[in-house]
């Protein structure tokens, strides 16, 4: 390894990482591609596994899942151009694995199981996932959402990303996933007040 990579490596791997997506791209410019695939996976694993549990409901297929999305990233990686953000990316990449893993689960007659899985997109997520009464009661808050309206509020909220990051994530408008967002919120503050009046369980 020359002087030069040692340092470059060096300074990527000693300072505190702000922006990966700057130190992927940064790495890829410079041929690094394996270094550039370790800090992706260090830096996006647990968004890509936490999304394909959204998808797959059953942490094993999710696990199996974001496996999968790696790989396929790491066989596109020399392509990526930076049109779009590494995250949108992942994103796009997981949401497509796992729809196609579905709709061969469908075809076969699998079972797909219909609860929402737990979800930990961050430290301070999983810090309250890790909770099991919360992680119950944040699994029934989800599940009376439709689809649209549960993927906008956790990519929002939990996820805290920008709507221009969201619409670019699921192709809809800022103005519908707005509608979404603030429909979802109108949802949850009724199914709590409804809880708290103890009108249900």
């Amino acid at each position: 390894m020359s002087n030069s990579r040692v340092l470059s490596m060096g300074i990527f791997f000693c300072r505190r990482r702000v922006n990966p997506e700057q130190d992927i791209q940064q790495l890829l410019a410079q041929g690094h591609t394996h270094d550039a695939m370790n800090i992706l996976m260090k830096s996006f694993k647990r968004f890509v596994h936490s999304t394909a549990m959204r998808y797959m409901k059953d942490d094993e297929d999710a696990k199996d899942m974001t496996q999968e999305v790696f790989i396929k990233a790491f066989h596109s990686l020399d392509y990526f151009r930076g049109d779009a953000k590494i995250q949108t990316w992942l994103y796009a990449i997981t949401r497509n694995l796992c729809l196609n893993a579905l709709d061969k689960k469908k075809r076969k007659g699998t079972h797909i199981p219909m609860e929402v899985p737990d979800i930990a997109s961050d430290e301070k997520a999983d810090i309250l996932i890790n909770d099991s009464e919360f992680s119950h009661f944040f699994q029934q808050c989800m599940s009376i959402l439709p689809e649209k309206q549960r993927e906008t509020f956790i990519l929002r909220h939990v996820e805290e990303l920008s709507y221009e990051e969201i619409s670019e994530m699921l192709g809809t408008s800022i103005g519908g996933l707005k509608a979404n967002y603030f429909q979802a919120v109108q949802k949850l503050s009724q199914y709590l007040s409804s809880r708290k009046e103890g009108t249900i369980q």
